[in-house]
């Protein structure tokens, strides 16, 4: 019975995130990493340039990867996605439909969340996959071969996805949360974005408490940025990969328990939102 709600509830989130007019700028933001490497690399094959050099692309692609598109390309894709979940039921005085069908609250918010999670796991997954085939598209097919199946590349390609997911996963469960507890979630999120790039100079024992800490952590090359960059693209004394996938994992997990004890105690109100 229980399985049978949450199926019904995650099939029409995923027909309400995917197919929406509001959702452009996250399409848009998803889309701009992958838009600006492929230009580069068609540009270079116009060119005709033979001056390759994989490992400086793969430094590039890692500082991309910790520059942009962690943030505020994800980070902000899920404000977007996620804290519109609940408080975009507000906004459209349609919440009370879920409150009045015989549905625990409990499991409104997972399977709305895990709604949040495919949808954006989709967008900026699928963003990673073609961001990191056009950062090497300009080199030779047997180059590029050779260093997917017989060098690092596969293993970075999965590292950089994941990591896509695990961001989604840690930051989505947050800004579920936020939609819930405050009627205007974008200050909150400014607020957490403003926390999470100031983790560099906080002491190793703050810092474990900061997402982009750990996800950076699980980052498989660290860019080599140069000037004060260097405190965006990379973390100091990051944490082993077990440590920093359970922490996500417990992050998320505790901030969902937050979204369903916050939904037990709302009431619906319309006139207030």
């Amino acid at each position: 019975m229980r399985q049978a709600q949450a199926l019904a509830v995650l099939g029409m989130e995923l027909k309400k995130n995917f197919i929406t007019k509001r959702g452009f700028w996250i399409y848009l933001l998803a889309a701009v990493p992958a838009i600006i490497v492929w230009l580069h690399s068609i540009v270079t094959i116009q060119r005709a340039s033979n001056s390759h050099d994989l490992s400086k692309d793969t430094n590039v692609l890692a500082v991309l990867f910790g520059v942009f598109f962690l943030r505020p390309a994800v980070f902000f894709g899920c404000v977007g996605i996620f804290t519109y979940l609940f408080r975009g039921e507000f906004v459209e005085r349609s919440l009370h439909y879920y409150f009045l069908a015989p549905v625990r609250r409990e499991i409104l918010v997972v399977a709305k969340f895990a709604a949040g999670l495919i949808t954006a796991a989709a967008f900026f997954g699928g963003s990673m996959v073609l961001t990191f085939a056009g950062m090497y598209a300009h080199y030779p097919q047997f180059q590029v071969k050779e260093w997917m199946l017989s060098g690092p590349g596969l293993g970075h390609l999965g590292a950089y996805v994941g990591i896509t997911i695990l961001a989604c996963m840690a930051w989505g469960s947050m800004f579920l949360w936020t939609g819930i507890r405050f009627r205007n979630p974008i200050i909150p999120a400014v607020v957490l974005l403003t926390w999470e790039s100031a983790s560099v100079f906080m002491p190793s024992w703050l810092r474990k408490v900061s997402v982009l800490h750990h996800l950076q952590s699980l980052v498989p090359v660290q860019g080599d940025l140069r000037g004060p960059g260097v405190l965006l693209g990379a973390t100091p004394e990051p944490e082993k990969a077990g440590v920093a996938i359970l922490y996500l994992i417990v992050f998320t997990g505790i901030m969902l328990a937050l979204s369903a004890v916050q939904l037990r105690t709302t009431e619906v109100s319309y006139s207030t939102d």
